[in-house]
This record gives C-alpha cells, structure tokens and sequence, in this order.
C-alpha cells in the first residue's frame, strides 16, 4: 500500500474514505444514500473537456520555447510538472510549473469546437492570463486571433467564459510576476445531449500499455461514458456527479455535520484498476481508496421509483438500495488499496497492484470538525489493462433514436460493433451501457445477393442493304 502526500496550496474537496490515524476517531455506523439518476435538464451543468489526448488535441510551449522534457510519473504517484504535456492527461493531480515572466502555450484541438469556457487550478502564480483563439494555426501577431478572455491569476480555479466561440486552437498567454504550479487544465465545449449517448471518438496509442502516457492518457471515472456517482453519506444528491465531471471549479459539498464524508463511484462495469488519484479540500485528516467487486449491502430501504427520464447507465436504478448501512464491522471486513494520511493536502494520488473491481469507495475522516462543509473537486481512476478496456467499451454500443432507449431489462441496446485497429474508436462506438454484461444481439444483415451473370456476348451478322446509286 502506498502513501502519497501532497501539500498544494489551493482549497478543494474530493471523494473520500477513512484511515485510522493517530488522534482520528472512526465514526459508528454509515447510511450511504442513493444519488439519483442523471437527467437531462442537468446536461448544461456537465460541458465535456475537449482538451484531451484521448481527444486527439495537443499542446506546445510555444514562448518560451519548449524544453522537451517528457512527462515522468514516479512509482509513488508524484509528479515532477516539469513538462507541458501534463496538462492534456487525464490526472488532475499533475500540473505543470510556470516561470515569472512572459509565456505562451498552444492547445490544438482535433476539431473546430462551440468553446464554452477554459479553466485551470492555479497554485501561487502572480499575474495575468489572457485566452486568445483562432480556426487557423496562424502567426502570433496575426488579426486571426481573437482576444475573449483576460484576468487575474488568483489561487484556486481561474475560469474564463468565452461563447460560445468556434474554434480549433487555443493560446494561453501568462505575464507573472510570481510563479506558480497550474493542472486540472479544461476547454469545455457547449454542452449536448449527445455527448452522453453518442461519445466522441477516442484516438489511444496502445504500442506502449505500460508507459505513464498510456496509463494516465484515459480517466476510467468518465461521466460521459458510463461511470455515475452512486451513493453519498450526505449533500445535495443530485449534484453528486460533480465529483467526476472534470471540472476542478465544480465540486460536490458534503453536509457541514458529517464526520465522515464518504461516496461511491460505479464505473458502470468491471475494471481492472492501479492508481486513483483526487481532488478534495485541504484539511487535516485522512482518506482512504477502495476498489469492491459489490457493494457492502446490509440494510435496504424502499426504493423511490419515480419516473425520471435518463440519458444513460441506470440499470443499478431498479436493483440496488435506496440506501446502504457501513458498520464498523463492514469497514474493518474490507480493506482499503490505498491510504493518505495528511495535514493540509488538497490532492493525492495511490497507485498500488492491479485490482478488479466495479465500484470505487472513498472515506474521508476529518481530524476535527471546523463546521464548514467539506467538498470534493475531482476524483479519477486509471488501469494499465488500457487496451482490452477500451476495445471492450467500444462493443458496447448504444443506439440514440431516444435518450432513454434500453431493452426490457434496462440494459442499453447495442449493435454489436467492434473497434477496427485496437488503436482508434470510430464512429462514435463508445456509447454509455451500465450492467456487467451488453445484451446479445440478432445476427447482422448479410451481403445483397449478387447481381446475375451477364450473359455472354454473340455476334450475330446481318446482310448489309444495298445502296442505290446517287445521281452525279
């Protein structure tokens, strides 16, 4: 088991579970309450982060010029931010370390986007951000560019609203006179409902399973795919999902009473998993990782089934608890695979052997309770089985005549389509489905009968008439 500890200097709040500590009392018995279903009046709230390399975008220090230097990643979870790559991963926790004075980074997009906004962390860079954006890779001084956001740089979650504006390329432009650490770094689309049932396309390079950028290039945690966030100790249910949205500034709040905060991430199918890693507030306490198989059921109550109209993945809705009981008994039967004990961290990362598992558990317990409510930020997971994952998600896809289309038994309809190379997801083949299984499917139209054999060609002679004579 390994233990990370992180002393950034921002406020932010993240999916917790607990570890005993010294000075740490655990709390008796947990009731875990049910998150309700996505819906989709709550589709603007959770705008997709285009800034991505599974996306296919990237990014270069174009001023001052880059220094080549690749991210690293340590067999502990620390991260040396010494690389603008960093930005583009899927990982909250890795940032990249910014120099006083003037610089400027590009962020190519794979597409011409309806830009919403851009965000990013800041942790004590002094200074000015100015967003510029273009269709075209054009010169710096070039009228191309259009200026739609500038502001400060104060600590915490700098965000500029920007359209939407049409664009493919994004200049970020910093003019310190502190500097800083950024991460968490977001170009957010406007908001669709087809981001939840027709994906955008994922480019993974997989000639290297085991590399950092392979790990970390694909959060397992994606909202708009098929994780949800399941149950909760307390807090608005319904903003739940604000722990996996990859929007640093959007966090979900826990009750200013709870002792313990803890949540529950379903993945929406088994996954092998070597590394969660999250944002939450910097408070004294400690958290603890776990990855189940099943859920810890031992009290059930009764279901609330009202007719709530889905985008995607709530089979678990008409199967599981409205709410689950933890025990002291239960904790200490389930162990965690990794744990952070802490002063004043605010991020925190455990990479530990692969495990499988379907559902992500995350206990927070404060070392004293301050009466403010204490909030997550982020939370993601990642797996070096990258390859054999993301193949399997891309056979699973979902028709979209409807949001909610499913079969009878609330598993999403799938057309049996497979990804070609292992290398690209095509044609938006990685629609939502939630259950551990996709539903079989009839046997696929085959080729139209062939056209029947041209006959073949006789040549049949044919007397010639004569032709009168013409008169000279």
């Amino acid at each position: 088991m390994n233990v990370v500890l992180f002393r950034p200097r921002h406020k932010f709040l993240l999916l917790c579970t607990a570890l005993t500590a010294p000075g740490i009392a655990i709390a008796s018995d947990i009731v875990l309450q049910k998150a309700p279903p996505l819906t989709v009046e709550q589709v603007p709230s959770y705008p997709e982060n285009v800034a991505r390399y599974h996306f296919g975008a990237n990014v270069q220090l174009v001023s001052p010029p880059s220094r080549e230097a690749k991210g690293e990643l340590s067999l502990n979870g620390e991260n040396r931010d010494t690389s603008e790559d960093g930005l583009l991963w899927d990982d909250p926790t890795i940032g990249y370390r910014l120099s006083a004075g003037k610089s400027s980074i590009l962020i190519s997009l794979a597409n011409i986007e309806n830009i919403q906004s851009v965000s990013l962390l800041n942790e004590g860079a002094r200074g000015n951000l100015t967003i510029a954006v273009s269709n075209a890779k054009v010169p710096a001084n070039s009228p191309e560019w259009h200026e739609v956001a500038s502001r400060a740089m104060d600590d915490g979650p700098v965000s500029a609203k920007m359209g939407p504006s049409e664009a493919k390329y994004v200049r970020l432009t910093f003019d310190l006179k502190e500097s800083g650490r950024i991460a968490a770094f977001g170009v957010y689309a406007t908001p669709a409902v087809s981001d939840f049932t027709m994906p955008r396309p994922r480019k993974l390079d997989f000639a290297a399973d085991s590399s950092v950028l392979a790990l970390l290039n694909y959060n397992l945690i994606d909202l708009h795919v098929r994780a949800r966030a399941l149950y909760a100790s307390s807090g608005d249910l319904k903003e739940a999902n604000n722990m996996l949205d990859d929007e640093p500034g959007s966090t979900y709040e826990f009750a200013a009473n709870d002792s313990a905060p803890t949540a529950v991430i379903d993945l929406g199918r088994e996954l092998t998993l070597s590394r969660i890693s999250a944002l939450y507030s910097a408070e004294p306490g400690s958290v603890d990782f776990y990855v189940l198989n099943r859920l810890p059921i031992e009290q059930t109550a009764n279901l609330d089934q009202a007719a709530i109209q889905k985008i995607s993945n709530e089979h678990h809705a008409a199967d599981l608890p409205g709410n689950i009981k933890l025990s002291d008994k239960t904790l200490a039967e389930i162990k965690p695979v990794g744990s952070v004990v802490s002063t004043d961290q605010g991020r925190a990362a455990v990479d530990f052997s692969p495990t499988k598992g379907r559902y992500i558990m995350v206990r927070w317990n404060p070392a004293t309770l301050k009466g403010g409510a204490f909030s997550v930020a982020q939370v993601a997971a990642f797996g070096h089985a990258l390859k054999d994952q993301i193949a399997s998600d891309a056979g699973r896809v979902g028709k979209t005549t409807d949001i909610d289309e499913s079969s009878a038994d609330g598993k999403e309809i799938l057309d049996g389509k497979e990804i070609l190379d292992g290398k690209e997801i095509l044609d938006n083949k990685d629609i939502p489905a939630e259950g551990p299984a996709a539903e079989a499917q009839p046997p696929g139209e085959g080729p139209p009968p062939a056209l029947p054999e041209v006959p073949p060609f006789t040549f049949i002679p044919q007397a010639t008439p004569e032709v009168p004579p013409t008169s000279p």
